[in-house]
């Protein structure tokens, strides 16, 4: 039970090791550290203190593992009182207490109050007063639903995994999502909403698995760090960097229907749940601002311009064919294995969604556009959502990758 062993040669030994704050940064590999629950025994000079549960912080790539402030705090506690009563060993069975802040303390909400003393930085908290204000509260993603749909809240992901949560104007408070898709919110912050709110919260509340140091949404909020935007929006912003390598170069602008491309690009809202239903405004955005808002005749203009021998019947090419044409010309003889047609995948892929969600068609039309969907992807079958999503942004994520390398290599040649 106890194979973890922590061993200190005497209490200056353990003092001048642990009298520090922890960093959640491994000490070497640079990695993030993550609190991990665990048996231990600790051992100071000649007393051995045997903890059956313990916070821990470990690296989530080396698998170092460190003492947490809060396990300091106790040990040394433990310590102190197996000298003044002469003990030299103490089993520290598994502690079923279960702390309460001050915030939210009626409604019973289930966390960790060891999390708030464990994970780096939430109780160096010099902006409020009471201690537990940065305590994690974990849900299941279903909590949030309600308050994507609900006309009275403004839901937003900023990002793939941070964003936030407005009721009206009386509140408004930032959430995330953890590396185990727990939707996290703080107590501090869960104790300023209006009861109706939290009561849509509360059965989906779930056991703490004291996983936050790899979110956005710690960055953000303890690490000041800006997180991304969401891939998918991201995937737009690359379009608009391939644009204005194309206008810079060649003079040729690439924009059609500015004003509503960024209407659709402002109004998205980013699947917390992957499903067919769930998905379908994405796969619209995407083929508006992808493959709608593109100027084709500029494009065309922009392949004649970068491909000496045009293909027969280039005069008839719709945007998806034009980018292809585009990206073959200007990776012609920099990459010579490049797979274009693999690369843009993707984009026709993109199209056969659109029409499979979109439009009407008759079943024999639907299922053959579906068997390819599943033959491109390799998924075992149309129900497997989630690879076709992820594979499906991560595919127009290297499109763009590699249409903006292509037009940056070529304008280093000009």
């Amino acid at each position: 039970m106890f194979n973890l062993r922590f061993n200190f040669k005497n209490y200056d030994d353990f003092y001048s090791k642990c009298n520090n704050y922890s960093i959640h940064e491994c000490s070497k590999c640079k990695n993030v550290k993550e609190v991990a629950i665990s048996a231990a025994e600790i051992i100071i000079e000649d007393r051995i203190m045997k903890f059956a549960e313990i916070p821990l912080l470990k690296c989530t790539s080396c698998g170092e593992l460190t003492l947490s402030d809060y396990s300091k705090k106790v040990i040394n506690e433990c310590y102190k009182r197996m000298i003044k009563e002469n003990h030299f060993e103490v089993m520290c069975n598994k502690n079923e207490f279960r702390q309460k802040f001050e915030y939210c303390k009626e409604d019973d909400l289930i966390y960790d109050y060891r999390d708030y003393y464990s994970i780096t930085g939430l109780s160096v908290d010099f902006e409020n007063s009471i201690e537990g204000y940065l305590t994690p509260v974990y849900f299941g993603k279903k909590s949030v639903l309600h308050f994507m749909n609900d006309p009275d809240y403004k839901f937003k992901l900023f990002s793939d995994t941070y964003g936030q949560v407005r009721y009206k104007d009386d509140w408004t408070i930032p959430f995330g999502i953890n590396s185990e898709d727990k939707i996290v919110f703080w107590l501090g912050d869960l104790s300023y909403i209006d009861k109706t709110s939290l009561n849509i919260l509360k059965p989906h509340n779930v056991e703490s698995d004291h996983q936050l140091t790899r979110s956005e949404f710690y960055a953000a909020q303890i690490c000041c760090i800006w997180s991304e935007p969401n891939r998918e929006l991201n995937i737009c912003y690359k379009k608009y960097d391939f644009y204005n390598m194309v206008k810079n170069t060649y003079q040729i602008s690439l924009e059609h229907l500015e004003s509503e491309i960024k209407e659709e690009m402002d109004k998205f809202q980013k699947p917390i749940i992957i499903t067919e239903k769930t998905i379908e405004p994405t796969i619209n955005m995407l083929y508006k601002v992808l493959i709608e808002g593109i100027n084709v005749k500029e494009l065309r203009n922009l392949y004649l311009k970068v491909e000496a021998s045009p293909a027969d019947g280039y005069e008839n090419w719709e945007s998806i064919k034009l980018y292809e044409g585009v990206l073959k010309a200007l990776m012609k003889g920099s990459i010579e294995e490049l797979d274009i047609t693999s690369i843009m995948g993707p984009l026709y892929l993109l199209n056969d969604l659109r029409q499979y969600y979109d439009h009407l068609l008759s079943s024999e039309k639907r299922n053959s556009i579906k068997e390819n969907i599943i033959r491109t992807f390799e998924l075992e079958s149309s129900e497997d959502i989630t690879s076709l999503y992820e594979q499906l942004i991560d595919g127009l994520n290297m499109l763009f990758e590699y249409l903006i390398l292509a037009a940056g290599n070529l304008s280093l040649d000009q």
